[in-house]
Formats: structure tokens, sequence, C-alpha cells
């Protein structure tokens, strides 16, 4: 299996995983080893949606704003209507952040934590509530996101490997208690991990931290 480092930032704050692990012949069956089409503006719903996250803490609902991020949003909306994110643990959660994004499944993430979508301006910003794309660079924006629990409006304008701004895409709507409740005794250190989280998936994350909040289903309303 290839593996390809990412920088890891420094910031604490909207972070790419260390490793974007490339495909390979044997997960050739999952959408024939790529992403979806890369999603062009005309691809995103017309008008805000909102994505319900059931978690092991309550429901969450989540709108997500085109007019903010069209990519960003035609990219949620294609993975929360195949469920990629059903299952997924909620593996990075700090005063700051709470960070999610890899399905759990290997075979789906070596498809689709490589699927990069390309940049766009920051329309709205890091206020408490809203919800961003991870990223490391340059089109590296893919299946990754983070509810920000805290005002982060230094994101707005932050350079970090040649970009510069976390796009907001979305925003809580209902139950941000939830999000103030997931775990958080593991603060940042489980990012130190994401070769092993992209590489075995739920099973790495359930021996080494097995208190992670998860999402248990994910629906469009």
């Amino acid at each position: 299996m290839a593996l390809e480092r990412w920088h890891h930032a420094s910031d604490g704050g909207g972070l790419a995983p260390r490793w974007r692990v490339a495909c390979i012949l044997g997960v050739a069956v999952v959408a024939g080893c790529a992403g979806g089409d890369d999603p062009t503006a005309d691809d995103a719903p017309a008008e805000p949606f909102t994505v319900r996250f059931e978690t092991t803490k309550g429901p969450v609902d989540i709108e997500f704003v085109p007019e903010w991020s069209p990519l960003g949003a035609a990219r949620v909306h294609e993975l929360a209507e195949m469920g990629f994110w059903q299952g997924a643990r909620i593996y990075r959660v700090n005063e700051r952040y709470a960070q999610f994004g890899y399905s759990g499944t290997p075979a789906l993430d070596s498809v689709w934590i490589s699927a990069g979508l390309p940049d766009e301006p920051t329309r709205a910003s890091n206020s408490r509530g809203t919800v961003s794309f991870a990223r490391g660079g340059p089109g590296t924006r893919s299946a990754i996101l983070f509810v920000n629990r805290s005002d982060n409006t230094n994101l707005d304008e932050l350079p970090w490997n040649g970009v510069v701004g976390f796009p907001p895409v979305g925003r809580v709507v209902g139950g941000m208690e939830a999000i103030d409740d997931f775990h958080d005794g593991y603060g940042d250190e489980p990012m130190q991990w994401e070769d092993s989280i992209a590489a075995v998936g739920n099973a790495f994350l359930d021996r080494a931290y097995p208190a992670l909040d998860s999402i248990v289903d994910v629906t469009i309303r």
C-alpha cells in the first residue's frame, strides 16, 4: 500500500490527515478506485439543505449553504446521500473543534480522503457552530469536516500551505449541546495516528480510543 505523508497543521485547527492512502488494486471494487466526478458549482443544490447526524450524544442538524461554498456543499450532499459518515468516529475533540471524516472503512477512505476539491474563497466566518472542511494544502478538502466549538475567526484568513482561509460550508442549527458533550478526553492525540486510522479504520480507533463518540446515522432532511 502506497502512503503519501501530509503535513500536520501547527495552529491546532482545520487539519488534514497526516497520510493519504493511495488507491490499490484490492479496492478497485469501490467506485473503480476513484472518488465521484469532481463536482462543479452547478452540482451544488440550489438552496441550503440540512443533514441530520444521529450521534451517540444525540441528533445534530447542520444546514449546509451552497452560497458559502458551492463545491463543498456539493461534496457534502454527495457523501451524505451515500451514507459515507455512518459509523464515523469523532476522533478529534478539544475546546475549539470537533472533527470527523474518516468513514471507518479503509477501502472507502482510500477513495474519498484523497479526492480533494478545488479551493474556494472564504465567504463566511468560522464562528462557533459553523462547519468547515479540514485541509492540508491546495486542493485537499475532501471528506473531513470540523465543527467550530468556539469562535475561531483566525481561520478565516489563515495562510496555510499555499492556501488562505478555511471556508465554512455550513452551520449547526440544532444539537449544539450534543457537540459540546462529545468526549474530549483524548484531545488532539488521535491526530498523531491518522496513518493508522486511514489504514485500519474503526478497528484501530475502537482499540486505542474506545470512548470516542460516533455518528450512528446520516440523513438529508
